[in-house]
């Protein structure tokens, strides 16, 4: 699991595959970072950003605040899960990442 101070800005990053293993654009794509107890920090608002090396190959560059819009704070290690929620042909799917981040002393 990685770790990231808070100040980071952090990169992530989800490949879209069919069963063919073939990239697919999905319908709708969105990407949210939560603490473990549900609580959410961050959801993507407009276009995520599509990699100029393929198809179906995302990112969403996110700044690790240590206080959030939610009123949510992170002023000490805590671990989060980011999840990337996408649809394709009407089926949904997810892929999350976990990760910590640690204040800088």
């Amino acid at each position: 699991m990685a770790d990231y101070y808070i100040g980071d800005t952090i990169r992530f990053k989800a490949t879209i595959k069919n069963f063919d293993n073939e990239g697919v654009i999905p319908d709708s794509i969105a990407v949210s970072v939560k603490k473990l107890d549900g609580i959410n920090l961050y959801t993507s608002t407009g276009t995520i950003s599509n990699t100029t090396t393929g198809i179906g190959e995302y990112y969403q560059d996110w700044t690790v605040a240590g206080t959030t819009g939610t009123g949510a704070s992170l002023t000490e290690a805590t671990k989060l899960i980011a999840l990337w929620d996408w649809t394709n042909t009407a089926l949904p799917h997810k892929k999350k990442m976990n990760f910590n981040v640690i204040p800088t002393y």
